[in-house]
């Protein structure tokens, strides 16, 4: 008998410090809950042929214990950018977080899972 996989995303985004991309591998948990379970770096061009960039998720996140954190920065936090719908490591300068995907700027606020966060399915 076959035991059904855990539906799994990548998410996409970048360190604050390297402005870099890299991709965080997300496991469904339940319906609007994921799990965020390793990161690794990858290359803009290289996501976008993956179509990393063509799934949405929506809901709580979590972080399992052995997630690494960001591959280049080393961070566990991370911030949704609310124009753009993309993550970037949370490094604020003066209080104010730059998303690195949009140059959106704004104070931090806590994540309840009503933005949808642009992902792509992990094949």
């Amino acid at each position: 008998m076959q035991t059904k996989a855990n539906e799994a995303v990548v998410i996409l985004s970048k360190c604050g410090h390297s402005h870099k991309p890299y991709g965080l591998r997300t496991e469904k948990l339940g319906r609007n809950h994921w799990r965020v379970t390793w990161a690794f770096a990858i290359r803009e061009s290289s996501a976008k042929n993956e179509g990393y960039d063509k799934t949405s998720v929506k809901g709580n996140i979590e972080f399992s214990d052995e997630y690494p954190g960001c591959p280049y920065c080393g961070g566990r936090e991370m911030t949704l950018c609310t124009s753009c719908g993309h993550l970037t490591c949370t490094h604020p300068v003066g209080g104010i977080q730059t998303c690195e995907w949009c140059g959106s700027q704004g104070v931090l606020g806590d994540f309840a899972g009503d933005y949808a966060i642009t992902a792509g399915m992990d094949v």
